[in-house]
C-alpha cells in the first residue's frame, strides 16, 4: 500500500491536539487478567454495559482459578448486561482454564500467544498489551479504522489492514494514546454518523466539508468515568468494591482514569 503524504495533519499534531482537548493521565495499568476478561466483555457492547458485567462477574469469581471452575449458567447470569452473554460465558470459562492449563494461570504478553486464546483477536490482544502491560501496540476499533481513513493517514477497508498500515510510519512512542484518544474524539466530535466538523481542532483534515455534519455533539465519556473503560478499569473496580463516593472537589484532583460516582458535578453522559 502506498505510504501516505502527511502534507494537512502529522501524527505529532494530531497527537498533540487530542491530548490538550482530553487531557489523558498518567498510564495505570490494570491486571491482565481482568483487562482481557473486560475486553471480551466489551465485545459489540456499550461500555457503561461491559463495566456493569464485568464488576458482577469480578466480584464473584476475581482471577483464572476461580472463573476456570464456574458454570457457564452462573457466569451468564453475572454478564447478563453485556451483549451475547450465553455465548461469552463458556467463552471466558475456557480462556480462564486455557490460562491454567498452558500459561500457569498467567496472561501472557506476547501478542500470538494472546491470538490463541478462544474469543481473542487482533483488538483484543492488543487492548491487552497496551492497558493490561503497557506494551506499545495499536488497537484497532471502528473509531480508530474510521478517523484514521478520514485524515487521509490511511486507506484501508478493515481494521485489521489499518493496524499494518499504522505500524509502519505511526511513531511507535504515540501506540500507548492512540487509542484512548481517537475513541474519545469518536465519541464527541468525528462521530460515524453526524460527524461535528466546525467544533473540530484538526482544522486541516482532508475530510472537513465533504461529511453530512451532525447538529449536535456527542459525549466522549460514558456516564461515570473520565476516560475509557479498558484505561480505567482498575481504578473503577477499586472504587466500586471499597464504595468510595468521593466528594467532587476531590475527583477533580485526582487522577482522571477513575470511576466517578454517576450524578458527580463534571460528569458526562452519554
Amino acid at each position: 500500500m502506498r505510504k501516505p503524504k502527511f502534507g494537512l495533519h502529522t501524527p505529532p499534531e494530531v497527537v498533540r491536539a487530542l491530548r490538550r482537548r482530553y487531557h489523558p493521565g498518567p498510564k495505570v495499568r490494570a491486571d491482565p487478567f481482568r483487562t482481557l476478561i473486560a475486553t471480551v466483555l466489551s465485545q459489540r457492547t456499550r461500555e457503561e454495559k461491559t463495566a456493569e458485567a464485568a464488576e458482577a462477574l469480578f466480584a464473584r469469581y476475581p482471577d483464572a482459578l476461580s472463573l476456570a471452575g464456574a458454570s457457564a449458567s452462573e457466569v451468564a447470569g453475572l454478564i447478563r448486561p453485556a451483549g451475547f452473554y450465553r455465548q461469552k460465558a463458556p467463552t471466558l470459562i475456557e480462556i480462564s482454564r486455557r490460562l491454567l492449563d498452558e500459561h500457569r494461570g498467567r496472561v501472557p504478553n506476547d501478542i500470538d500467544k494472546l491470538l490463541t486464546l478462544p474469543g481473542v483477536g487482533r483488538k483484543t490482544a492488543n487492548c491487552v498489551l497496551v492497558f493490561g502491560f503497557g506494551v506499545p501496540a495499536i488497537p484497532v476499533d471502528t473509531h480508530v479504522h474510521r478517523i484514521s481513513n478520514r485524515l487521509g493517514w490511511v486507506r484501508t477497508r478493515t481494521p485489521e489492514k489499518t493496524e499494518e498500515a499504522l505500524a509502519r510510519f505511526l511513531p511507535k512512542r504515540y501506540w500507548l494514546d492512540i487509542n484512548e484518544l481517537f475513541v474519545l474524539f469518536g465519541r464527541e466530535i468525528c462521530r460515524p454518523i453526524g460527524p461535528r466538523c466546525p467544533d473540530c481542532p484538526l482544522v486541516k483534515c482532508p475530510s472537513r466539508g465533504k461529511l453530512r455534519e451532525g447538529k449536535m455533539m456527542g459525549n466522549a465519556y460514558i456516564p461515570g468515568f473520565d476516560s475509557t473503560l479498558l484505561s480505567g478499569l482498575e481504578e473503577a473496580l477499586k472504587r466500586n468494591r471499597t464504595g468510595s463516593r468521593q466528594h467532587p472537589e476531590d475527583l477533580r484532583s485526582s487522577s482522571p482514569r477513575c470511576l466517578r460516582p454517576l450524578g458527580a458535578a463534571g460528569g458526562r453522559s452519554r
